[in-house]
């Protein structure tokens, strides 16, 4: 009986660049160079077992090198917008810029990116973000979700639920009693096989929720996540019960 070959868990994103197809690796390491050159503060390590550039512990930046592209995360409306005539040649996908490989690196932009997304969360984080509270934190839940296409609140359990149609659908549900701590949390459901990755590389922020951990949700605790990203994992959260969602047979 032949053994099982495990994976080599990467260290470092000089680890990750090298473990890499030998034609793309000059492509990841400009776009490497361009965030750090961006962002000379930012602290540089893997999440998700992808390249992260963080500041003050909050993910400004990811970046991850597949077959044909190569893909900038997170894309927010916002940044699109911001960028809307730089980035018309490229595609956007779930909050995904990707960049073909076959194209040369587009270095300035990608430096103003990560400038951007930095600006974000510095003006996020003087206004006040991660209210304190049980109040103040479903508050800010529901101003992520007034941004959605549709999301509706509602107790169920005696905690407030976001459903993505009336009384149908929760894709959000709200706890303060991660661990009988008192400590505010937000339970989502994430992308097949997201979730034990998410827990491995940041226990500090997710964690696995009872009861729908094995539905593949994940628990994010909110005093520990910045606007933009629970935001994103709202509207992501919105998108994958909305999928499983069937039409409205026509009468």
């Amino acid at each position: 009986m032949t053994a099982k070959r495990s994976r080599k868990r990467l260290a470092s994103v000089r680890e990750y660049i090298a473990s890499k197809p030998k034609e793309c690796r000059s492509s990841l390491e400009a776009v490497r160079r361009a965030i750090l050159k961006a962002l000379p503060n930012a602290q540089e390590g893997l999440a998700y077992r992808i390249p992260a550039y963080t500041l003050n512990g909050v993910g400004v930046l990811y970046f991850a090198g597949w077959k044909s592209h190569y893909s900038l995360y997170p894309a927010s409306d916002a940044l699109v917008e911001a960028f809307a005539k730089e980035l018309a040649p490229y595609e956007r996908n779930k909050g995904t810029l990707k960049f073909p490989l076959s194209e040369p690196v587009p270095v300035r932009l990608i430096e103003r990116i990560a400038k951007f997304r930095a600006r974000q969360l510095t003006t996020r984080d003087a206004s006040g973000r991660r209210k304190g509270g049980r109040e103040g934190q479903v508050d800010r839940i529901r101003r992520l979700c007034a941004a959605l296409p549709s999301a509706f609140e509602k107790m169920s359990h005696g905690t407030p639920c976001f459903f993505v149609e009336q009384g149908k659908g929760c894709f959000a549900m709200f706890s303060e009693h991660h661990r009988d701590d008192g400590r505010q949390s937000l339970w989502v459901p994430v992308a097949d096989g997201l979730q034990p990755l998410m827990i491995e590389e940041s226990p500090d922020i997710y964690f696995y929720p009872r009861y729908v951990g094995g539905a593949g949700w994940v628990g994010v605790l909110l005093d520990q996540i910045a606007d933009d990203a629970l935001e994103s994992h709202l509207r992501e959260a919105r998108r994958i019960i909305a999928s499983r969602r069937k039409p409205a047979r026509k009468v």
